[in-house]
């Protein structure tokens, strides 16, 4: 039985990869798409899903454009971009689906009070969860679990301290931290293990067919955009967003660990910061199940599954 999910993104590329995951994945029945600033302005989010749904026949899937800015601080955008190629530039190009008039918010609170779903994965922000919840506080009832995408239990990769996903909006991630719904993390410290190979790229592209050529062009972006730094970061550009969706309906593919998570929301030179306590010390209360190890051959076979299953059913 497929797990009903939202997929609530910032597409970026590999949110669009995520997308395309979730639609073809056989285990996943995407309820809906919201979207939010974060990659990239919110205006241009909400575009690039539209587009990466329509591409992928799935234009019967509700899609709705959601914040704008974080609850408190200043909006940010990503600094590294490749201009020339998949979905960092303006897309003229590639068609769109229509764009739902709810906000997203709105989308995810009647999607989840209606029971239709209860399950959200999140590979951007938790801004449109956070403002969600404070406008109906009673979904914390009906959801069974959110999969968040950020975090680290290490170092960051956008400062020293924070991972990029939070750091965009640090006081959303501790509402939802903090709101009593299931939370299991895929922090960067385990996807670094699950890179965007050579292999991986060759076997997209023995696939075939325009969703295969996207996914590409996709991936080889993200490729183009990786700064490894230092002597802790990965071999290869993480895959990032699309192994969220894969977690989210395969846990036989992780290992996972309970650990009290708190977001640092004041700190000079760690605001930001995921601070992860797995021994739970001061009887600490455990709020999140991290994801410490992630199958990445089974990983990358599951990406392929999804693309090539959602390839066939274009055809």
């Amino acid at each position: 039985m497929s797990l009903p999910i939202i997929l609530d993104c910032d597409p970026g590329n590999d949110d669009a990869l995520g997308i395309l995951v979730a639609v073809g994945h056989a285990n996943i029945s995407l309820h809906a798409v919201t979207t939010g600033a974060g990659h990239l302005s919110g205006d241009r989010t909400v575009k690039n899903a539209a587009k990466t749904l329509h591409l992928s026949g799935r234009n019967d899937i509700p899609l709705a454009a959601g914040a704008l800015n974080p609850i408190l601080r200043d909006r940010m955008i990503a600094g590294v971009l490749d201009m020339t190629s998949a979905l960092d530039p303006e897309r003229p190009d590639l068609e769109e689906q229509d764009i739902d008039p709810r906000s997203s918010s709105d989308l995810i609170i009647e999607s989840v009070l209606s029971e239709d779903v209860s399950t959200i994965v999140t590979t951007g922000p938790l801004t449109n969860l956070a403002i969600a919840l404070h406008r109906s506080p009673k979904i914390v009832d009906s959801l069974n679990r959110i999969f968040v995408l950020g975090g680290s239990w290490g170092l960051g990769n956008k400062t020293a301290a924070s991972e990029w996903n939070i750091l965009c909006d640090p006081e959303a991630a501790h509402i939802i931290l903090n709101s009593g719904i299931p939370v299991t993390m895929i922090p960067i410290d385990a996807l670094n293990n699950v890179g965007i190979t050579p292999q991986l790229i060759d076997r997209t592209k023995a696939i075939g067919g325009k969703v295969s050529d996207f996914a590409v062009e996709l991936l080889q972006s993200l490729v183009k955009t990786f700064r490894p730094s230092g002597t802790m970061a990965p071999k290869f550009m993480p895959l990032n967003d699309p192994v969220a969706c894969i977690v989210a309906a395969q846990s036989e593919i992780v290992e996972t660990h309970s650990a009290r998570v708190d977001i640092e929301l004041h700190g000079q030179h760690t605001y930001g910061r995921t601070v992860v306590d797995f021994n739970l010390r001061n009887d600490a209360k455990a709020n999140v199940d991290i994801v410490t190890r992630i199958d990445c051959d089974k990983t990358h076979d599951s990406f392929i599954d999804a693309l090539t299953r959602l390839s066939n059913l274009d055809n």
